[in-house]
């Protein structure tokens, strides 16, 4: 058997096993995920050449190809060949595309993904963000964070009223919590955050873990 029958033979042998164990599509990517011993904080490649996600925290054979709405929010700022960064950046992109890190620290994880130019997802069409509007009776003028992490924005004056929205585009988002040495996302008791939190803090004050799991290593510091 020649070496391309045998990489046909190998898809067809993965396809299979795919078929018959992903998870439901409508499921969603659960960042951070463990496959192979490895973490990945975003949509990967690994094995397959189609973006992909696992649905469970440790892959166990549930999973689903990854839409532009899946992926992870960036993380402004980050560290990038030791440089800190607090929007999307081409530098190192052979391209010249945008890009960010998906980590606080591009450098330790090696884990990003292309920049959105434009917003995307939503129940609107894509349509773009429309500043200022009424939310909740108040006045937004800025993405707002969903239970999912997401950014997301209203797409008329009034989402109280019209209810519409998209996700924000990439480009749109800039450095709005403190960079190094906090690490986001960090776990504390096994939930995923984005930003500095009061939570656990006797005192009432922002901290921020500076390792993915402080449940594991105890290192933070103060906001």
């Amino acid at each position: 058997m020649n070496p391309w029958s045998t990489y046909l033979l190998g898809w067809m042998t993965f396809l299979l096993y795919s078929y018959e164990t992903s998870g439901d599509n409508t499921d969603t990517c659960v960042f951070p995920f463990i496959f192979k011993r490895s973490v990945y904080f975003s949509c990967t490649r690994s094995s397959i050449f189609a973006p992909w996600c696992a649905t469970r925290a440790v892959y166990e054979g549930k999973w689903k190809s990854c839409l532009v709405e899946d992926y992870p929010r960036c993380i402004f700022p980050f560290i990038y060949r030791g440089m800190v960064f607090s929007s999307c950046t081409t530098e190192g992109s052979f391209l010249g595309n945008l890009w960010c890190s998906v980590t606080s620290n591009f450098d330790e994880d090696q884990q990003w993904k292309y920049c959105e130019i434009n917003e995307y997802g939503g129940n609107s069409l894509s349509k773009p963000c429309i500043f200022p509007s009424i939310y909740r009776n108040n006045v937004i003028s800025e993405c707002i964070e969903n239970e999912s992490n997401k950014l997301w924005c209203p797409t008329t004056e009034n989402m109280d009223k019209d209810g519409k929205w998209s996700l924000c585009a990439d480009i749109r988002i800039t450095a709005l919590v403190p960079g190094y040495p906090c690490h986001f996302p960090f776990s504390y008791k096994n939930k995923n955050y984005f930003n500095c939190t009061t939570k656990g803090s006797k005192d009432n004050l922002s901290w921020c873990a500076t390792s993915y799991n402080y449940d594991q290593d105890h290192t933070w510091v103060y906001c």
